[in-house]
């Protein structure tokens, strides 16, 4: 049986499953002020709130920071003291933003879903600029996707059951593709996922193929 580190999220891991409106605890409640401007690397969808809007929102109410909806659009003179965002993916409508103070590494990731003309947070987590994130974007997880290991060092624990304290089955390796059987199972301060034929595993190192082309797949032995 193979040895690793213990099991824990990259950097300070928060995810926070906000299934209200952005009228929630997430202080994405609207202001009346005007939207933002809407860059043209967004793509469109149907809510009537832009999502520089959504996250202008957040980041006043959280930060009390004024807020840059492009970073690659900040002017050193005017912008310097505010927080910006970036746009990092889309999949089945959602839209996933890095978030961080302008000229500087972003320390947030956030991932937003249309709801009626609003958005929900559906994930949000605090990255260390001075650690490398996971490869890809932490899309929410279903039963039934296959999903690749990325970014585990040395490779993935799988255990009998959820939870750190389940005995080790074994340990998978970056680019073993797997298939969602259950889940999830929150222990631990983790989202467990059952992988079929192997037991259940954090999802936290768990990305979809097409989101992270630089772990190349790797066919599990029979």
């Amino acid at each position: 049986m193979r040895r690793h580190r213990r099991l824990a999220g990259p950097g300070a891991v928060l995810l926070a499953m906000c299934v209200l409106t952005l009228a929630s605890a997430c202080g994405l409640t609207g202001n009346g002020e005007a939207p933002a401007a809407t860059p043209t690397a967004i793509p469109s969808t149907t809510s009537a709130v832009p999502p520089q809007e959504a996250l202008r929102r957040y980041v006043q109410n959280r930060f009390q920071q004024s807020f840059v909806a492009n970073c690659d659009d900040a002017v050193r003179q005017e912008d310097v003291g505010k927080r910006c965002a970036r746009l990092r993916g889309e999949r089945n409508g959602m839209l996933a933003f890095e978030l961080g103070p302008t000229f500087s590494e972003y320390d947030q990731l956030i991932i937003l879903k249309p709801a009626a003309d609003d958005w929900t947070v559906v994930h949000l987590e605090n990255r260390d600029p001075n650690q490398a994130p996971v490869p890809g974007v932490p899309w929410p997880i279903e039963v039934a996707a296959d999903l690749i290991v990325a970014g585990a060092e040395p490779c993935l624990r799988v255990r009998e059951r959820a939870g750190l304290q389940a005995p080790e089955v074994t340990c998978l390796d970056d680019g073993t593709l797997v298939t969602i059987g259950e889940g999830p199972v929150d222990i631990d301060d983790l989202e467990w996922w059952r992988l079929e034929g192997y037991g259940w595993a954090a999802g936290n190192w768990l990305r979809y193929p097409e989101d992270v082309p630089e772990v190349a797949p790797v066919t599990p032995e029979a």
